[in-house]
């Protein structure tokens, strides 16, 4: 699974086009869609279908978070479809909430300058009693 984004507006032959409309396999899961926006937006993703493993237990204990997703879309936009796909490649892997935030991040930010300001806060379920919640960056 590739985490380099498909933008549907790039050159010919360069992915299989936009997921959306479209049944996606789940080879392409992973793929990020952007399209074009006619100007600078803040655009905010909210989610409670976030999984992931806990990597400090074995055998399947997954992680549960709500996510909360926000940037501004200065050139393009990314499509939602895509990107809950690409958050859905997160359930296989063992990865604490305090690594996934930042490259949840990272991730998009590389999409500069098309968007910009990007920011991500997790709260993780209840586990033992606590609440986990991270975000990146930090103000």
């Amino acid at each position: 699974m590739s985490d380099a984004p498909q933008d549907p507006s790039g050159p010919a032959g360069s992915g299989p086009g936009p997921m959306l409309g479209r049944h996606v396999d789940r080879s392409e899961y992973g793929t990020l869609d952007l399209f074009e926006v006619p100007a600078p937006v803040r655009v905010t993703f909210r989610t409670d279908e976030l999984e992931a493993l806990c990597p400090a237990i074995d055998g399947i204990q997954p992680d549960i978070y709500s996510a909360e997703i926000s940037y501004t879309a200065r050139t393009h936009a990314f499509e939602s479809k895509s990107l809950k796909l690409w958050l859905v490649t997160f359930r296989d892997r063992r990865i604490f909430a305090e690594h996934l935030v930042i490259e949840i991040h990272d991730v998009l930010a590389a999409h500069s300058p098309a968007v910009g300001d990007v920011s991500v806060r997790l709260t993780q379920n209840v586990r033992g009693g606590i609440e986990t919640v991270v975000e990146h960056p930090v103000a």
